[in-house]
């Protein structure tokens, strides 16, 4: 999959609470996570996020 990566960091926010605290499944964690919906549409967004931290300076060689 393609993520265009258009957003930064901070502009995706935060999770307040874990999807997993209410779901039907949460005896069946962590083996559930690979394919729950929820958690992918989460991942997928943050992937496109781009990061606001660390050191992303480019040095002339």
């Amino acid at each position: 999959m393609y993520i265009v990566r258009d957003i930064f960091d901070f502009e995706t926010g935060w999770l307040a609470k874990s999807p997993c605290k209410e779901c039907s499944r949460i005896n069946e964690l962590p083996e559930c996570s690979d394919e729950c919906r929820v958690l992918d549409q989460i991942r997928i967004l943050l992937a496109r996020g781009v990061s606001c931290t660390g050191n992303h300076h480019f040095t002339e060689p």
